[in-house]
């Protein structure tokens, strides 16, 4: 799971049948498998996309997004029909290809009445509408929520996209390209509003100078599948550019993924932090799921705990995120991080009976439902580390169901002993403790659980009211 500095859990919003979809039953809300590092199967490969102009509407603005359908300067949205764009980058070079990781891509275009956003000449100073960036994944991909494209006079409907590669901080490769789309699918978007408000277009592929002074197997046209609700497009570009060199891994802190203290246990969810840790960045999908057991190797990269192969599901740069194996050992513990550039010098951790931690966002401790609480409400809180279950759960197991903790779990909101009604996991490493809230004044408590005589992260707190 993913969990970020400021303690947010992976899965935002939080609740209870997303918990368990995505740490019990796992399938259906994860997203499909990725190979890290892999070569792109050859018939796949495409050929090298002709760079194409940026076009007079180029931004450097910075906006490291997916949505780009929100203007951040006054939250508003752009109409339109719905867009989900997946770019996929190729690498190529001479017969072969592989899939470009880490590479920034930005896409920027004008809305469904032609205009661009932040540009004097269109009257949209100051305004970020239907501009972003995203990093490629470990197979070359990102994806975008956006609209489709309108037109405006002299050109035909497209999307540009900027294409960067870096070594840290310097710019080694860039490639500039445009994104078509069928005249025919084009027509048939124009018809709807807010597009049909407008004249008919004035050029098409056929006599757009961009698309007729490309060659035309360098062409990049985006292939569009309608959904229940608006389109769904996929664009494949080929680009030679140079890369950064790959370099070792580094661990620099290995943390309880909920707390971030330096404790953790058998079969608590770990955060590790440092860099050169993986490619790019990639979450667990169901393939990578095998007779019910989470993956020992995520996108290329492997964890050792204490010697033994941890449970990965989320893998970036600069942060791991595994699931403990089975230790009987206790106190500091050796962590390494491997990946194709080689193997991390070990970090440490502290191992523990137990490592109580409730995962929250900002503070707030992840409950369903979201609150404010009345007294006498039941809370489903949310953490890892809560010790031994019965039945016992192998860790790495991917379940759905109920296994209580064999500890006494005694959880304190505001000060105020609240009833725990139930204590135990409910999905891998994922363990679930409903309480009552007790008679509090209206306000913000501080809410503390305790275990074999260690205590949840302070900090953490619910609101009634």
């Amino acid at each position: 799971m993913k969990l970020t500095k400021d303690r947010t859990f992976i899965m935002a919003p939080l609740n209870r049948r997303r918990t368990l979809a995505l740490l019990g039953g796992a399938g259906a809300a994860l997203i499909g498998a990725r190979i890290a590092g892999r070569d792109v199967d050859a018939a796949t490969c495409v050929n090298l996309a002709g760079a194409q102009t940026e076009g007079p509407y180029w931004v450097e603005e910075n906006l490291n997004r997916s949505d780009i359908r929100v203007d951040p300067a006054d939250g508003s949205i752009r109409l339109g029909e719905l867009l989900n764009l997946t770019i996929n980058v190729q690498n190529v070079s001479g017969g072969s290809c592989t899939a470009l990781t880490g590479a920034r891509v930005d896409v920027w275009h004008c809305d469904a009445g032609g205009t661009y956003s932040d540009e004097a000449a269109n009257s949209s100073t100051g305004h970020k509408y239907l501009r972003g960036y995203q990093t490629t994944d470990d197979t070359g991909s990102v994806q975008f929520t956006t609209i489709y494209p309108g037109w405006y006079s002299g050109r035909t409907v497209h999307i540009h996209v900027r294409i960067r590669t870096y070594s840290g901080t310097t710019k080694i490769g860039e490639f500039v390209d445009q994104i078509f789309f069928d005249d025919s699918l084009t027509d048939t978007v124009f018809t709807l509003a807010p597009y049909n408000t407008r004249r008919a277009r004035d050029t098409r592929n056929t006599n757009d100078m961009v698309v007729t002074g490309t060659n035309n197997g360098a062409v990049v046209y985006a292939a569009v599948t309608q959904r229940a609700v608006g389109y769904s497009a996929v664009a494949t570009i080929g680009v030679n550019l140079k890369t950064a060199a790959a370099a070792a891994p580094s661990v620099s802190a290995v943390v309880n993924a909920a707390s971030f203290a330096r404790g953790i246990d058998a079969g608590s969810w770990v955060a590790i932090f440092g860099q050169n840790l993986a490619s790019a960045t990639r979450s667990l999908a169901p393939t990578d799921i095998v007779n019910g057991t989470l993956p020992t190797s995520l996108g290329g990269v492997t964890v050792n705990i204490d010697n033994q192969a941890a449970f990965v599901y989320y893998v970036s740069p600069t942060q791991v995120n595994v699931l403990m194996p089975a230790d009987t050992n206790r106190g500091p513990v050796a962590v390494t991080v491997t990946n194709a550039a080689g193997t991390s010098a070990a970090g440490s951790a502290a191992l523990l009976d137990v490592a109580p931690a409730f995962f929250a966002s900002s503070g707030v401790a992840a409950a369903v439902p979201a609150g404010p609480f009345k007294p006498g409400d039941v809370v489903e809180l949310y953490g890892t580390g809560f010790g031994p279950t019965s039945p016992a759960v192998a860790p790495g197991t991917v379940f759905s169901g109920s296994a209580p903790v064999t500890g006494m779990v005694a959880v304190r909101i505001g000060g105020a002993p609240a009833v725990v009604s139930y204590a135990g996991m409910v999905g891998a490493g994922l363990y679930q403790i409903n309480v009552t809230v007790p008679s509090l004044a209206n306000g913000t408590y501080p809410v503390i659980a305790q275990v074999g005589g260690s205590s949840t992260q302070s900090g953490v707190t619910m609101t009634v009211g």
